[in-house]
């Protein structure tokens, strides 16, 4: 991963969801501490080349939407904003449910410039959240906590990984992590530019460290997403701006088959979430203009060995 790269994706999530959070007069995902990670520069430059690409994803809107807020509303809440906070929604309500029923280790894969541990509220004493990313990405999280004047919670483990170079098991027994504990895992917007191979094996690491009954959250496209005869505009359009970036977005799920796929990983799909079950679930009886994105799921997966 490049520093800055790395860094500027955990940047740009982090707007999104405080802009959100700000803006929304009914949030989906209430991400209070988003805007204090971010400078004023930063949000500046952020929403000007969102409000700036307007033209890219519909040139109309580019040309009737004439103020700079219009313009960066309209793309904020069609091209960026109901993914992100409905993956991160649905994350944590499926982490609260899994702390009432015993789990005490939080695992976040990829956590880039997650907030839940600056959120956290009447959780259990001995319940241990481990921030996993990325050496640079973590480092440049760490100096912006401190410069901001956020403290780390003493609960809060981070842990450096290069998934190139190094073992997350290994990593996360340096870090105290406890074998014998229910652990819920989350990795959100990763898989889809995993090669299929490279992310059943990070299945296998998991549920070779995790007690049978722990649970794996994800997000996924399905294959159609890649077909350009059935791929939806705003998925051609996001392939188009990750490949230009140098992250190309490479797997795409089956999702009457990822049962199947998933057997040889010791895990059991619990619960796999449609778009239009997430539309159901988090966008039904919205007035303003926020959707679930066609071609994105959400998968819940449960360790069996």
């Amino acid at each position: 991963m490049n520093q800055n790269k790395g860094s500027l994706t955990a940047l740009v999530s982090c707007f999104a969801r405080g802009y959100h959070a700000s803006k929304s007069q009914n949030p989906i995902f209430q991400d209070c501490i988003a805007n204090s990670l971010l400078h004023e520069e930063e949000k500046q430059l952020i929403g000007s080349n969102w409000a700036n690409a307007i033209h890219f994803f519909d040139k109309e809107k580019g040309e009737t939407l004439k103020s700079f807020d219009e313009k960066l509303e309209w793309v904020m809440n069609t091209q960026t904003i109901p993914q992100l906070v409905s993956r991160s929604r649905y994350v944590e309500n499926g982490l609260i449910s899994a702390i009432k029923r015993g789990f005490r280790q939080y695992v976040i894969l990829g956590a880039g410039f997650d907030t839940f541990a600056w959120r956290q509220e009447n959780l259990p004493h001995d319940f241990t959240i481990y921030e996993v990313d990325h050496p640079a990405t973590q480092e440049f999280k760490r100096n912006r906590l401190e410069e901001m004047g956020l403290d780390i919670p003493e609960n809060v483990k981070f842990v450096p990984v290069d998934f190139t170079s190094d073992s997350l098991l290994d990593e996360l027994k340096k870090a105290g992590y406890n074998r014998q504990q229910y652990s819920y895992f989350s990795l959100l917007g990763v898989v889809m530019y995993l090669e299929k191979q490279d992310f059943f094996k990070l299945l296998s690491s998991v549920s070779d460290l995790a007690v049978n009954g722990s649970s794996f959250v994800f997000d996924y496209l399905d294959e159609a997403a890649f077909d350009e005869k059935t791929a939806a505009k705003k998925m051609t359009q996001m392939r188009q701006i990750t490949a230009s970036t140098g992250e190309p977005i490479l797997t795409g799920f089956d999702p009457f088959e990822m049962d199947r796929e998933l057997q040889d990983c010791n895990m059991l799909l619990y619960e796999n979430l449609s778009p239009a079950n997430i539309e159901e679930m988090y966008f039904s009886g919205r007035t303003d203009g926020l959707h679930a994105f066609d071609h994105f799921h959400f998968a819940h997966l449960v360790v069996h060995k």
